[in-house]
């Protein structure tokens, strides 16, 4: 049964200061709605719901998924519960759902005519959707009487600009956690946790009709639900609940959503904390490194607040601190704040001596409604990373199998290692927080998109800036170049595959290339032993045939008579390149692996005819880097014979012989991000310098 009770006000009518209501007034980011279509009996899904979960870790209060079990994969057999619902099949139809997994974000079409979108695509279509302003608002929350199992839902909606569609429908779902059954490929036979369960959809297939949908309209809607005892058998239990509200132009485009326990639960605005300088910096010589932050009260003046800031990868010799109103605070702060006044937030970072790229989290949450949704400023912290791991984003694969690449790193005695994901990379390299990053190695494992397109112009920028690459994936080329409708080709990504991995794509490959060998005449990875090729994914094994283009070698082969290429490698005047068409995860042997990444390790940083022990000595860099003094200088441990400085094409503008000098003077140069190459007896070291 539904009651409702409509208010339609103009902002002007109902705004005061210091007034409070559910439903923030301030533009807002769209949230990411992903509905995910999947299934007791589909064996990939697990991996969808792998997903799922990490974009909703990732972005805290910004993302929600709904979980739809529809089609054959989710009929149950005899004496398996039955998780679907009436209004499934619906919103497959819609979607042109044809494979599970599958998933629509915001039922928005991104390429093509339909919605439905492959797993890999959701974290990257989420993104896009986030980072996009929403023209309305919306405010929920939920109160249950345990005595009758009524929910009352209170929606609050408020339009900051006129919406695209003059019909817009509030769409409110009950949801479920921890839901136990049978799941294929969950490893957990018949008590695999199911989670955000579409249970019902309590305003109908599409949703309750709003017609005032005009900047400055105030909507405010309550609806109330008898929840049931079960759902085709399956209990419905309350506590274990969410609410889910989000916004529709017709039945399509969903604008943004929200979601809300089911007891009690709110998404009431309590303020919000903007980054004012990048999110993303690198450590040069100035401590400690400083973020500026503003924090904003919607609550009545004076209200309390926790601001605390946690790290779950700071090495230990590192050191943070909050000051706000000349006070320092170690980890968290209980602070008033005045209604709708910014206030500063200084966060301190100083390293110790441990290279890292650190995430902090910085939360404010409200001490008067602690279960309102806290915010959350997320900031990120280069210091002493030379060699970079970045993992994939198209999956959880590669983040499975980082461990290859940082223990192969640790063994070739590197200590200067960070690691990140793809879509952090894109951030650091855009704002120029990787300077000093000499090498990224790129695990895509088994992931789609092996790369997004702004994941592809990120790398390429940072190997034109004179950075080194290692990629390694199965599928990479068959994701980019063979024009499977599944796949994802784009002139960036075949002039990325083309003219930066310097490889054409023959063949998605088979468990056939089960060897690994190298090319014994290779001058980098000729002396690398040779291992099996293993199925870590379950009996999807594509080693991928590849061929080298033109000034490019082939350096690794799946047969002993090398008619099959697995890995290609190439040096140009900016960077250095490897390409391998197998995730080396997929390389049985340990020591294979290490051999593999310490020889490009060493060809990355010294070049040809050194032993793996002298590239421990070749360590120097330049500082301050960014530049704005018109003097760098140097340290390590080589005597540096001349310096080379290019811009971003190549041409040489600065040459001059150093002979042990500590320092330069650059005066001359103008702003910008230029090639620093340093030459001394041992080699040649490359970084990049920004002056400002």
């Amino acid at each position: 049964m539904k009651r409702q009770s409509l208010l339609l006000l103009m902002f002007l009518f109902f705004i005061r200061v210091g007034a409070q209501t559910l439903v923030s007034t301030e533009v807002q980011p769209r949230n990411a709605v992903l509905e995910e279509f999947t299934g007791i009996h589909c064996v990939y899904c697990p991996e969808g719901h792998a997903i799922a979960a990490t974009i909703l870790e990732n972005n805290p209060g910004r993302a929600l998924t709904i979980a739809i079990h529809q089609g054959s994969f989710a009929a149950p057999n005899v004496g398996e519960p039955d998780f679907r619902t009436p209004w499934g099949n619906a919103l497959a139809s819609q979607a042109s759902v044809s494979g599970y997994p599958s998933g629509t974000v915001n039922r928005h079409v991104f390429s093509g005519s339909i919605t439905a979108l492959n797993r890999g695509d959701w974290v990257s279509r989420c993104n896009e959707i986030m980072a996009q302003d929403s023209p309305l608002n919306i405010g929920v929350e939920s109160n249950y009487d345990e005595a009758t199992r009524e929910l009352t839902i209170h929606v609050e909606l408020y339009y900051n600009s006129n919406a695209a569609q003059s019909s817009n429908f509030i769409n409110v779902a009950l949801i479920q956690d921890h839901v136990f059954g049978p799941q294929t490929g969950g490893n957990a036979g018949s008590n695999y946790e199911h989670m955000h369960m579409l249970r019902d959809l309590i305003t109908g297939q599409w949703g309750d009709e709003i017609t005032t949908t005009t900047e400055g309209s105030f909507v405010d809607r309550t609806y109330t639900y008898i929840v049931p005892e079960d759902f085709l058998g399956v209990p419905c239990i309350v506590e274990n609940s969410q609410i889910a509200v989000f916004v529709t132009e017709t039945h399509q485009e969903v604008i943004t959503g929200d979601v809300v326990d089911a007891i009690g639960g709110t998404n009431q605005y309590i303020g919000n904390l903007a980054v004012v300088n990048e999110n993303i910096q690198s450590v040069s010589d100035v401590y400690p490194l400083i973020f500026d932050v503003m924090a904003k009260s919607n609550l009545p003046e004076g209200e309390e607040f926790s601001i605390s800031l946690t790290s779950e990868n700071a090495p230990s010799d590192w050191e943070a601190t909050i000051s706000i109103n000349g006070e320092t605070y170690i980890g968290q702060a209980t602070i008033s704040l005045p209604y709708n006044v910014e206030t500063p937030i200084q966060i301190n970072v100083s390293p110790g001596s441990t290279a890292a790229l650190a995430k902090y989290t910085l939360t404010m949450s409200s001490n008067s409604i602690p279960q309102a949704p806290a915010k959350y400023a997320h900031l990120y912290v280069v210091f002493g990373v030379e060699n970079l791991v970045v993992n994939a984003t198209g999956g959880p694969e590669a983040a499975l199998h980082q461990g290859v690449y940082l223990n192969g790193l640790a063994a070739a005695g590197s200590s200067n290692v960070g690691l990140t994901d793809a879509e952090i990379m894109v951030k650091g390299i855009n704002a120029q927080a990787f300077n000093n990053v000499r090498n990224i190695f790129l695990n895509v494992a088994w992931t789609f998109p092996a790369l997004t397109i702004p994941q592809i112009e990120a790398v390429k920028a940072f190997m034109n800036g004179g950075g080194n690459l290692l990629i390694a994936g199965q599928d990479i080329g068959w994701d980019f170049m063979s024009g499977n409708a599944a796949g994802h080709s784009s002139p960036e990504a075949t002039d990325f595959f083309q003219n930066y991995l310097h490889s054409n794509y023959v063949s998605d490959g088979s468990s056939i290339n089960n060897q690994f060998i190298a090319d014994p005449t290779d001058e980098i990875f000729g002396a690398v032993g040779q291992s099996a090729v293993v199925d870590v994914y379950g009996g999807n094994m594509y080693p991928e045939q590849i061929t080298a283009r033109e000034n490019a070698f082939q350096v690794f082969y799946y047969d002993a008579a090398k008619t099959k290429c697995g890995a290609v490698r190439a040096e140009t005047e900016n960077y250095k390149v490897v390409y391998f068409g197998v995730g080396l995860e997929m390389i049985q042997n340990m020591d294979v692996r290490n051999q593999i990444i310490a020889s490009a390790l060493n060809w990355f940083n010294i070049g040809v005819g050194l032993q793996p022990t002298d590239s421990q000595n070749l360590s120097i860099r330049i500082f301050p880097n960014p530049n704005s003094s018109g003097v760098i200088h140097f340290d390590g441990k080589v005597n540096l014979k001349s310096i080379e400085i290019l811009d971003m094409t190549g041409k040489t503008i600065f040459n001059q012989t150093v002979n042990g000098s500590e320092s330069v003077n650059i005066h001359n140069l103008q702003q910008g991000l230029y090639i620093v190459k340093m030459i001394s007896e041992m080699g040649t070291i490359t970084t990049k310098l920004s002056v400002k």
